[in-house]
């Protein structure tokens, strides 16, 4: 897979996770931030299956979406998903079948810490303490989502012995 068909595929991924994430999915919860943050998702399962060096077009289209969407600006969406990012490059020090296990964790410790700026940057700390439910169901939504992604991807992962590693 060159680099840039590895981009343009990246990118639509970015894309359909934003718009899946702002229409369908938190239509199937109470509380939309219960919802799984399927960027965060992509992100992490994406850098777990190839590199993370490979992330860079969904930490650009999707905080560019999602602001462009919303009242918050686009700078507090890419911070906001940076998080995931750095857990993803922690997590990715792990290799084998281990990524693949680690990939759910840094989405669902991302969605945390996603969810936590964006509260903070709206003004509203005094939300976090309520919502602790929401935002463990969130981190375990997310979770979910990258897992299945991850097994989605695996068979794209890179290959740095060959085909029979």
């Amino acid at each position: 897979m060159t680099a840039a068909a590895t981009a343009a595929a990246v990118a639509a991924l970015a894309v359909a996770a934003v718009l899946l994430q702002l229409g369908v999915v938190p239509a199937f919860f109470l509380d939309a931030r219960a919802a799984p943050l399927l960027p965060a998702a992509l992100i992490a399962a994406w850098a777990s299956v190839r590199t993370t060096g490979e992330t860079w077009p969904a930490l650009l289209i999707a905080p560019a979406m999602l602001g462009a969407a919303s009242e918050e600006r686009v700078g507090w969406f890419l911070l906001a998903l940076l998080p995931t990012a750095a857990f993803t490059l922690i997590a990715n020090r792990a290799s084998g079948t281990r990524r693949f296990a680690a990939a759910p964790a840094a989405a669902g410790a991302g969605a945390i810490a996603y969810l936590v700026l964006l509260t903070l940057a709206a003004g509203r700390p005094g939300a976090l303490a309520p919502a602790t439910a929401e935002l463990a169901a969130a981190a375990l939504w997310t979770a979910a989502a990258a897992a299945i992604t991850v097994a989605a991807l695996w068979p794209l992962r890179s290959r740095t012995r060959g085909l029979f590693e």
